[in-house]
C-alpha cells in the first residue's frame, strides 16, 4: 500500500510538472514549473524514552537517551498554468515510521488556486486552512515543532474549497470543508525511539486535537472562516469553525473521556489572533476555545523574538531573508473534565519554548536556506492529585537543507 502510495504521488508531481511545460509558452512569465524538496535531521539530547508507571501515576525508572534521526523528507512542485491559475503538490516522508503506517507517505497538500478577481482567489482541494486562526508555517510559528495549540486547533491540512480575498488593509477567507476528526497528538514526542520501545504513555502526554484522517474520513462537512485587518505593524484576525461528528467521532471520545454523554454531536471553535511586525521585532497573540461533542477547551500562545535584517551579518550570517533569529513561546492549554490518573489527555498543559536559529553558508544543494536549530521545550501538567507529571521535556538540534 505505501509503494501504492508513493507512485500515485510521484505520478502527481510528474503531471503538474508535464501541465505547467505544456502551458509554459501560453502563460509568459518566470519558470512554468519548479520542484524542490527539504531535509529535516534531528539530534535528540537527553530524552526520556521509557519509564515506570504505576496505577496511581507515580513515576520511576526513567531512562534517557541521545540519538540521531532523519526525522522527514519533503518533495514539492509548484506549477503557473494558464490564466492565472497555479497548482501545488507535497507529499511528506517519515523514515523513522513502519512503511504500513498511515504517515510514513503523507499527502500533505494537493490544491489548484483559480484567480477570482482583484486581491481574490479559489484554493481547491487539500492544504493548509487559511480560514481560522494564524496558518502555522515555519515563518508564522518560528519554532520547528508545533505548539500544542496549534496542534488542537490549526495544524492540520483541510480537504475542501476556500475562498481568500485581500482588499486593502481588510481580509477574508472563507471555507467548506470535509470535516476534521477529533483525535490525539503527542506532546513531547521524539522520532522514533518512544514507539519503538512502546512508552508513548509513559513519556509524552496526549492531547485531544482535531485531525486529518486520510485513511477514515469523515462524511460531515464544516464551514469556517476568518476577517482580519492591518493596522500598521499588527495584523489582528477574529475566527469561527463550526460542524458536525459522526458514530466514529462519538465512539472515540467515549473511549478517551468517560464524562462524554454520547449525543453530543457538534463542534464549536472560534478565535483571536494578532502579529506583530517590526524589524527586528516578531510577536505573535493566539487564543482559541470550544467544544468537540460537548468537551470544552480552550488556551493561549504567545511567541515574542527578534528577527535580523535581510542582510544578515555578524553573529546571525548572511542567508537572505531566511535567516530567523532568537524567539521565546509560551503556552497554556485547558480541557474542560475532571483529570483521570493515567490518562494525560484529561489533563491541563504548559508549555515554554526557545529557539535559536543559525544560518550556515554553503553552496552544498545549490544556494538554497540551510541552518541549525536550537530549541528546548519545558513541558508541565496538572496531573491529579498523587500522580507524577510525565517526564515529557525536549532539547534538540536540527538540520535543515532545502534543494
Amino acid at each position: 500500500m505505501r509503494t501504492h502510495w508513493l507512485i500515485c504521488s510521484l505520478v502527481v508531481l510528474c503531471l503538474l510538472g508535464a501541465v505547467a511545460v505544456a502551458t509554459a509558452e501560453e502563460a509568459k512569465g518566470p519558470p512554468a514549473v519548479e520542484v524542490h524538496g527539504w531535509l529535516l535531521t534531528r539530534y535528540y539530547v537527553n530524552t526520556t524514552v521509557d519509564a515506570t508507571q504505576d496505577s496511581s501515576g507515580v513515576i520511576t525508572n526513567e531512562i534517557d537517551d541521545s540519538w540521531l534521526e532523519w526525522e522527514r523528507m519533503s518533495l514539492y512542485t509548484k506549477a503557473r498554468l494558464a490564466n492565472g491559475k497555479e497548482a501545488y503538490a507535497e507529499v511528506y516522508i517519515h523514515p523513522w515510521l513502519p512503511n504500513s503506517h498511515p504517515s510514513f507517505l503523507y499527502l500533505e497538500s494537493l490544491y489548484l488556486d483559480v484567480p477570482a478577481g482583484p486581491g481574490a482567489k479559489f484554493r481547491i482541494g487539500k492544504g493548509r486552512s487559511n480560514t481560522f486562526g494564524i496558518v502555522p508555517g515555519y515563518g508564522n510559528r518560528k519554532t520547528t515543532n508545533y505548539s500544542p495549540i496549534a496542534e488542537t486547533f490549526t495544524m492540520d491540512r483541510a480537504l475542501g474549497i476556500q475562498y481568500m480575498q485581500q482588499r486593502g488593509d481588510d481580509s477574508f477567507a472563507f471555507g467548506v470543508f470535509n470535516s476534521q476528526r477529533p483525535g490525539l497528538r503527542l506532546i513531547g514526542h521524539a522520532a522514533d525511539s518512544q514507539m519503538d520501545l512502546g512508552s508513548v504513555g509513559r513519556a509524552t502526554v496526549m492531547h485531544l486535537t482535531d485531525r486529518d484522517s486520510p485513511a477514515n474520513r469523515s462524511g460531515e462537512l464544516e464551514v469556517s472562516a476568518r476577517y482580519g485587518r492591518q493596522m500598521g505593524d499588527l495584523n489582528v484576525g477574529v475566527s469561527g469553525r463550526g460542524g458536525a461528528l459522526d458514530g466514529t467521532d462519538s465512539a472515540f471520545l467515549a473511549s478517551m473521556f468517560p464524562t462524554y454523554n454520547g449525543t453530543n454531536q457538534t463542534r464549536m471553535k472560534y478565535g483571536l489572533d494578532a502579529t506583530y511586525k517590526r524589524m527586528p521585532w516578531y510577536g505573535t497573540f493566539e487564543y482559541y476555545a470550544g467544544e468537540v461533542g460537548g468537551i470544552g477547551q480552550d488556551g493561549y500562545a504567545i511567541v515574542l523574538g527578534v528577527e535580523p535584517s535581510k542582510k544578515c551579518t555578524g553573529v546571525w550570517r548572511d542567508m537572505s531573508g531566511m535567516c530567523k533569529g532568537l524567539f521565546v513561546r509560551y503556552l497554556n492549554l485547558d480541557i474542560d473534565v475532571p483529570p483521570v490518573v493515567n490518562n494525560a489527555a484529561t489533563w491541563d498543559v504548559e508549555q515554554l519554548a526557545v529557539s535559536y536559529v543559525l544560518p550556515i553558508q554553503s553552496k552544498l544543494f545549490g544556494g538554497y536556506p540551510k541552518w541549525l536549530q536550537f530549541e528546548w521545550e519545558r513541558n508541565t501538567e496538572e496531573a491529579p492529585v498523587g500522580a507524577d507529571e510525565i517526564p515529557n521535556d525536549l532539547f534538540l538540534i536540527e538540520l535543515f537543507t532545502a534543494f
